[in-house]
Order: structure tokens, then sequence, then C-alpha cells
């Protein structure tokens, strides 16, 4: 799939069209999944019930119109063999560009995926996968995921729920926003807002905070995140 993302900061773009993206240390994987993959997430997550799959009491999402759902164990192992291509990609992606790094996050990174100080690299494996069926005035607030990465996949978006923003210095209505370090000067920019769409999927270290504002708008949106732990 064509990879529709713009942006301006430094970033390395993979062969396949990726892009690793550096608004700060720690690297963050972004690429587009297939719409058939979306669907499945859409189709499968559509099926789930707040009384056997009820996922909101485990995270730090405020959704109280919409509800998080945790998939089935099945699906989430159908799911991994899809993810791993593009996790792979992106260890590819650092390894072409660092031999030896200097940023802390790439060493460890790195580290998990050549196996330094084991006999084998470090496996892989998708611990938790989750669904979020967003509404009007929900939100996430900071916080960091379990595990080693993260992801999250946008599978619907409705775009009017960027144009409608409280009367507020922060006109970041429904965004996604990256956060690290402290911003101890107004020259110091320690957050990397993101207007996400169908399909767009961003891999990052799973400590890395992020957060998603509330939007405004009688509209629902779709994402779904995880986890991925070494084995």
């Amino acid at each position: 799939m064509e990879n529709l993302f713009k942006t301006n900061i430094p970033k390395y773009v993979t062969e396949e069209g990726d892009n690793i993206l550096y608004p700060f240390s720690p690297p963050i994987f972004q690429t587009m999944v297939d719409l058939n993959f979306t669907k499945d997430l859409i189709t499968e997550g559509r099926k789930l019930t707040v009384k056997d799959d009820d996922h909101n009491f485990n995270l730090a999402g405020n959704l109280k119109t919409g509800r998080s759902y945790r998939y089935k164990d099945e699906f989430v192992d159908k799911a991994q063999l899809y993810l791993l291509q593009y996790i792979e990609r992106f260890f590819i992606g650092l390894e072409k560009q660092f031999e030896e790094p200097n940023n802390n996050m790439v060493t460890k990174l790195l580290d998990v995926y050549r196996g330094r100080g084991k006999t084998e690299p470090g496996k892989l494996l998708l611990d938790t996968m989750w669904i979020n069926f967003s509404q009007k005035h929900d939100y996430n607030p900071p916080h960091t995921h379990s595990g080693a990465l993260s992801f999250v996949i946008f599978c619907k978006v409705p775009q009017e729920i960027f144009n409608v923003n409280a009367d507020s210095n922060s006109q970041n209505s429904g965004k996604l926003i990256f956060k690290y370090g402290e911003q101890i000067s107004k020259l110091h920019g320690a957050e990397y807002p993101i207007i996400p769409f169908d399909n767009l999927m961003f891999i990052f270290p799973a400590e890395l905070s992020h957060f998603v504002p509330a939007y405004w708008v009688d509209a629902e949106r779709i994402s779904v995140s995880g986890n991925f732990v070494v084995v």
C-alpha cells in the first residue's frame, strides 16, 4: 500500500517505503497496513462483548461512551503472523542505519533483535491486542504500555473530528501525541502530534509516553493497539 503519511521531521525511509521517524530520541516506525487487514480487525472487533471481552479497566483510556475490547487469543495468534513482518522491517531499518548506535533507546531495541548476550535473538510475542471504539468526549491521558514494543493501527478515522476544537491554545482534538522528555523552554519540543487516518500504523518503544485528547463531534473512531513482549 502506498505510504500517504507526510512529515518534515528527520526520518529514514526503508526499501519498502516505511518511515523510521526521529521526532526526538526514541525512534518511531511508521507504515501503512493492508486495507483487508484493517477490515478483519473491525469485523472481529464488532463480535466482542462487554460481558466476555471488556478491556476498559485494564487501560488508561477514558472511554465513557465508547469501549475497548480485548481480542480472542486465536485471532491474536493470527494477527501476530501479519504484524511481525513490520517488526522485522523496523529492526532491519535500524540495523542499516546504526552499526554501533550511541542512541541508548536504539541500542536497546537492537539488542533485542540481535540477541546480544544470548545464543539466539530474543523472540517477540504479541502478548495483548485490543480494539478501541472511541466516541465524542472519549480520550486517552498520557500513559505508557508494558512489554518491549507497542503499536497502534488506525482503522477508521472520521476526519471531521479534527475540525472542531475547544476554545484553547491547544488545538489537538483527536490527535495522537507522542511525548518524550521535559520541555524546559519554548525552544525545546517534547511532543510530536499526529493527525491519523485510515490504515496508518505506528510501532514504538512500549515505555514511550503518548496520549490522545478528546474530540467534540458525534463520530466513531476505531483504533487497534497491542504490546509485543520478549520471550
